[in-house]
């Protein structure tokens, strides 16, 4: 999918798959020497991730993995994967995260892969999607509250930057209705 970000650049959206895991490294790679890497588990010089494992996840049924474009990179990632689909006693749940280079974010770009993770797992028949945002992460928080994602709680001192205890917000959104 090609979408026009509010710069007028020219992105497109597509479903990674294991002929694009160089340039999935090279994004993660760049994407944790950056600013926002702080707010996710990326971090600089972080060993590769092993290629077959890769590959797996981005051919699995039960996961999405998405990346942007533009005309010669990936300049931003999201994923989801599936969880207690057929538990007895649980409704079928996905978590998700997304990452973006520092200069394609507050360009609406955010809000299509997060859009594409949702319409996907809707087709799922997920009932409850999740993630877990870092508390000063104020564009990823304003992201997901915009658009219906609640905070359900808080985890304390998961992080230490900037001279200061981070925390993590519990977030969460029903996407499908009450089967009652």
């Amino acid at each position: 999918m090609k979408i026009t970000l509010k710069n007028g650049e020219t992105i497109t959206i597509k479903r990674i798959r294991a002929k694009d895991y160089e340039a999935v490294m090279t994004f993660l790679d760049k994407f944790s020497r950056g600013k926002g890497n702080i707010w996710t588990n990326q971090y600089p010089n972080q060993p590769k991730k092993d290629k077959e494992k890769s590959i797996q996840h981005y051919e699995a049924d039960d996961e999405l993995y998405l990346a942007a474009w533009n005309d010669k990179e990936i300049v931003a990632e999201g994923s989801i994967s599936l969880s207690k689909m057929n538990h007895p006693w649980s409704v079928p749940q996905a978590s998700f995260a997304i990452s973006i280079l520092e200069e394609y974010t507050s360009q609406g770009l955010g809000t299509r892969i997060l859009k594409e993770l949702e319409k996907w797992a809707i087709n799922q028949k997920v009932h409850r999607i999740k993630a877990t945002v870092r508390h000063n992460n104020k564009r990823g928080l304003g992201l997901y509250l915009k658009l219906g994602y609640q905070i359900e709680g808080m985890a304390r001192e998961t992080a230490f930057f900037d001279n200061q205890w981070q925390h993590e917000y519990y977030i969460a959104k029903i996407i499908t209705p009450d089967k009652k």
